[in-house]
C-alpha cells in the first residue's frame, strides 16, 4: 500500500498531526534562511518533528484504518452544560499568576473566580456524571442507578457494598 494513500485514508486526527509537522519543519527551515536564527529554527523545527511523531504514533494505532474507536465518532453521550467556569479558572490562573510580579494582591484577587470556576465546573460534572449514570442505569434496566454493589446511604450518597465471596455477581431484574 501506497503511503499517500495510508495517510489520506487515516482518521482526521492522523492527518491533523501530520500536516502540523510538514508545517512546523517547513516554517523552520525558512525562518533558517530569512533570520539565521537559531532558538527559533531549533523551537519551531522541533515542534514540527514532536507533532510529526506524534502523528505516526496515531498512524500505527490505527493501522491506516478510518473505522478506528473515536470518542467524538459516538454521539449518544451528553454534551456539557454551557457555563462560564472554565474561562473563571483561566482568568484566575492569570491573575494570580501576575502576583510573581505585583506581589500577593493579585494572588488574592485571582483566588476569588479560581474558586468559584473550580467549584462549579467540579459539580456541573458531577451532576453530568449522575445523569449519564442514571441514564445508562435507566437503558440496561436497573432499577437502582448506583449499579451492582452500590447502595443508597444517607442524603442519598452512593456507598459501595462488600459483596459475599461466591456470590453471583447478576443484576435481578
Amino acid at each position: 500500500m501506497r503511503p499517500r494513500k495510508v495517510i489520506a485514508d487515516s482518521p482526521g486526527e492522523v492527518r491533523f498531526f501530520l500536516a502540523l509537522s510538514a508545517f512546523g519543519i517547513a516554517i523552520g527551515i525558512v525562518y533558517w534562511f530569512v533570520a539565521y536564527e537559531t532558538a527559533g529554527t531549533v523551537l519551531l523545527v522541533g515542534f514540527g518533528v514532536a507533532t510529526g511523531l506524534i502523528g505516526l504514533r496515531l498512524l500505527a494505532r490505527a493501522g491506516g484504518a478510518s473505522d478506528v474507536d473515536r470518542p467524538f465518532l459516538d454521539e449518544r453521550g451528553r454534551l456539557p452544560d454551557e457555563t462560564l467556569a472554565p474561562f473563571a479558572v483561566g482568568l484566575g490562573v492569570a491573575v494570580a499568576a501576575t502576583g510573581v510580579v505585583f506581589g500577593p494582591a493579585p494572588v488574592v484577587l485571582g483566588l476569588l473566580p479560581l474558586a468559584w470556576g473550580a467549584r462549579s465546573w467540579l459539580s456541573a460534572a458531577r451532576a453530568e456524571l449522575d445523569a449519564q449514570v442514571s441514564d445508562d442505569a435507566a437503558s440496561v434496566g436497573v432499577g437502582d442507578p448506583g449499579g451492582p454493589g452500590v447502595r443508597r446511604g444517607r442524603g442519598g450518597r452512593r456507598e459501595k457494598v462488600a459483596r459475599r465471596p461466591g456470590a453471583a455477581n447478576r443484576i435481578e431484574p
